[in-house]
């Protein structure tokens, strides 16, 4: 295989395939001077300068600084291919914890948002647009020992940096279909869009609210579904509050982050004030949280191992 010949050329050991897709694919190798570190490979027509650019970005402010903002270590360009460098989640992505299908308590829920909801306040005060948020782009990471598990939000290759930090800015179609908001889906696809960061508080909200019922505010994820339930939700101001969603709090946050004009959308820095995260049991459960989160996800992740083992 041309990647791993690549990889071994630069002194990596690889160990195993950690992800694939249309981009390219990902390694866990070790390097002595890198110690291990999770390698992305791809051709160099799929590199995307602005996933190195938003890296550059946060250059400024260590790690220590922004722990839910996945840390890329190093980036060349070859004859054909690009690797990226890229610290290692060692639980894998979110998109894996969401197919076991398995119900995720409340409190980890709350855990998994807040995280979130940092990094994001932590990107647009970059004034970073992600445009990308979804489950497979938060990556977990459990730091050996901590009993804890920590978001990462990855994979900048869509962003767009905003030029007036307090207005609105042009931009095109850009993103995965389900999580995309109003302002962007509707509408010619071939015309800029006026949108703000509030893209992204869109598209994490529609990642919680199939997190907590495993489906999506739509019937089906198609294109068709998503317009209708769009030009519904337009036409009525009303978004349908699904059964398995009994707490008042999380149910009220998920549509302040849900509503359709963006301007009136709740910011993440004023989503991290809301009572869902600052009502008292809210508050005695953080740690609780966080164990139950290391334990969910690594369950998950042995899981994963097995069936891979068993194909």
């Amino acid at each position: 295989m041309e990647e791993t010949r690549l990889l071994e050329s630069q002194g990596f050991q690889i160990f195993k395939t950690i992800g694939h897709g249309s981009f390219g694919q990902v390694f866990l190798v070790y390097h002595p001077e890198l110690n291990v570190v999770a390698a992305k490979v791809m051709k160099n027509e799929n590199f995307l300068e602005t996933e190195w650019d938003a890296a550059g970005i946060f250059q400024s402010d260590p790690p220590q600084i922004r722990p839910f903002i996945i840390n890329n270590i190093l980036a060349k360009k070859f004859d054909t291919m690009t690797v990226i460098l890229i610290e290692l989640a060692n639980l894998g992505n979110l998109q894996s914890l969401l197919d076991t299908n398995i119900i995720i308590p409340l409190p980890i829920v709350r855990a998994i948002m807040k995280q979130l909801l940092e990094g994001l306040k932590f990107i647009h005060s970059k004034k970073i647009i992600h445009r990308d948020i979804k489950p497979a782009n938060i990556l977990l990471h459990n730091p050996p020992g901590s009993g804890r598990v920590i978001c990462k939000i990855a994979d900048f290759g869509e962003m767009k940096v905003k030029s007036l930090a307090d207005h609105s800015t042009y931009m095109g179609v850009a993103g995965t279909l389900v999580y995309m908001p109003p302002e962007i889906f509707l509408g010619n696809e071939n015309e800029q869009k006026k949108a703000d960061e509030k893209i992204d508080v869109w598209s994490l909200g529609i990642l919680v609210y199939q997190t907590v019922t495993h489906t999506f505010p739509f019937i089906t994820p198609t294109n068709q579904a998503i317009y209708q339930f769009m030009e519904k939700y337009q036409q009525t101001g009303i978004l349908n509050r699904p059964y398995s969603i009994k707490d008042n709090y999380l149910w009220d946050l998920l549509y302040r982050m849900l509503a359709f004009d963006y301007h009136n959308r709740i910011s993440a820095s004023d989503a991290l004030q809301h009572p869902f995260f600052t009502n008292e049991q809210a508050l005695r459960e953080i740690t609780l949280e966080q164990r139950q989160l290391a334990q969910i996800a690594q369950s998950s992740v042995e899981d994963s191992w097995t069936n891979q083992s068993r194909s």
